[in-house]
């Protein structure tokens, strides 16, 4: 049997739009679905998009209104040949059959909480034949699989193994997943996300690539769009292009007498490039277990409903950091570093005609001031809502227009230590005066947070919130990763 390195990524077709359908028990790929917040306004972004719908040439990652003007641009032309339409529908193969029915497509509103519920018993199914240390969950729709040792062990093929697994996934939950087999872990991701994700589905219902390293060079080595490959998005691509790089062959060839301009262009980054140019990869599954960062962070970032005022705004930066200390009290957590990054909106240079300041884009690429951007320390590490959230709105107040729109708040808790670590590693401090006199209030304050987590633990996360929450209009108690849980 070969005992070659072998690695598996597994992706979990359309998930979210997926799910949406078996809950509704409609066929994921059968029903046009898209999972989207419509109570957002149709700027928001649609989180995935069922496979039937996908095949209209309609993309998973694209803002709602893009939706609704592609599906009017798709009716336009099915009218040419039907004249008229007798009826709607969002069934893939009624609207195969039969010209007269208008394209029609369900808008499902996030449920965070079932996604989450769906991939843990997916999870689950791993379990059943792979230790974890073997699993790397890249996100709540992907992991890597180290198989190596597996195959010897159930005496079968990498790519038999993977398709029961698959079968498995199908038979238990009804969602289809995507498979990638590659001798490395990079191997594996473009076999999934090349190969696997645009060949047909098997008559079993499964798609599974497969690339070694001459297989990867043979086969992909003149594929376009070169961003199709992990991790060069279009900034890289355009770098890249301006040297005449379309694809990974030419990466490639150029890396072998050019590699100092590869470097000064894209810095350390540069090796990895050149790396995945010729189908190398040196991390391993070993390798992401053992990976301990030496800085740990907190990040909570949130897009407004609609453009904020400086007052309103400030009040929502009070909802984040109450929402981020919660979360350091219940995991025994300090931090003494914050981070804040505000974003203005479009709607800012209206107000203020006068403004001729630095400039940015927004996702749409329109012209907004630029962001506010800034850091402040903590005196010492601390987790008191009323130490954090006095020194964010210090910030807040100094880096922010107060005459501008705000559309988006990104908050950044650095340096995050367990509490006991602290106690053990203190030095005296210029601050200890200070520090003894907060620790006294910090303490009733820490027994009230408890008193809250309790409450939640018990009852939910919309048990229990601050009035101030109504008014901000942004429920983040109800949210999972800034979405409807």
């Amino acid at each position: 049997m070969d005992n070659t390195q072998k690695y598996a990524a597994i992706d979990l077709k359309s998930f979210y739009a997926s799910v949406e359908c078996i809950l509704r028990k409609l066929d994921p790929l059968n029903t046009n679905l898209v999972v989207a917040d419509e109570s957002r306004t149709e700027k928001t972004i649609c989180l995935a998009v069922s496979p039937a719908l996908r095949s209209y040439n309609i993309s998973g990652r694209l803002r709602l209104f893009e939706l609704i003007q592609k599906v009017k641009t798709i009716n336009y032309e099915r009218l040419k040949i039907a004249k008229y339409f007798s009826a709607k529908s969002y069934n893939h193969l009624e609207l195969i059959n039969n010209p007269n029915l208008e394209l029609d497509y369900i808008v499902a509103k996030p449920r965070m909480s079932s996604y989450i519920d769906y991939s843990s018993k997916i999870y689950s199914i791993y379990l059943k034949y792979f230790d974890p240390k073997d699993i790397h969950i890249y996100s709540i729709d992907e992991v890597f699989i180290d198989l190596t040792p597996y195959i010897k062990h159930y005496k079968l093929s990498a790519d038999k193994l993977i398709e029961n697994i698959l079968f498995e996934i199908l038979k238990t939950t009804q969602i289809t997943a995507t498979a990638g087999i590659g001798t490395n872990l990079y191997l594996a991701k473009i076999a999934m996300d090349i190969l696997a994700k645009k060949q047909n589905i098997n008559k079993d219902g499964l798609c599974i690539g497969y690339l070694d390293e001459m297989l990867y060079r043979r086969k992909l080595w003149q594929h376009t769009p070169i961003n199709d490959f992990w991790r060069i998005g279009k900034g890289y691509a355009t770098k890249l292009k301006s040297i005449g790089i379309n694809n990974m062959g030419d990466l490639a060839r150029y890396s072998l007498n050019n590699e100092d301009k590869l470097y000064q262009i894209f810095g350390v980054n540069a090796e990895l490039l050149i790396d995945h140019a010729w189908g190398f990869e040196s991390c391993t599954m070993q390798a992401i277990k053992e990976y301990k960062s030496k800085h740990i962070s907190k990040v909570m970032a949130k897009v407004l409903p609609k453009p904020y005022s400086f007052k309103k705004a400030r009040n929502m930066l009070k909802e984040i950091v109450d929402h981020m200390v919660l979360e350091l009290i219940e995991q025994n957590l300090t931090c003494n570093q914050i981070v804040l990054d505000v974003q203005y909106d479009k709607e800012s240079l209206e107000k203020v005609q006068s403004y001729k300041g630095p400039m940015s884009k927004d996702s749409y690429g329109r012209s907004i001031p630029k962001n506010a951007h800034s850091t402040i320390n903590l005196d010492y590490h601390s987790s008191s809502l009323e130490t954090i959230c006095n020194k964010g709105l210090e910030l807040f107040d100094l880096i922010v227009n107060a005459d501008f729109l705000i559309r988006k708040i990104s908050l950044t808790l650095n340096n995050v230590v367990k509490n006991d670590t602290i106690k053990k590693i203190k030095e005296p401090s210029l601050f200890a005066d200070i520090e003894q006199k907060e620790n006294k209030n910090f303490i009733k304050e820490e027994k009230l947070q408890k008193a809250r987590l309790a409450i939640v633990h018990k009852y939910g996360k919309k048990s229990i919130f601050k009035a101030s929450s109504l008014e901000n209009g942004l429920k983040i108690n109800s949210q999972i990763g800034g979405h409807n849980a």
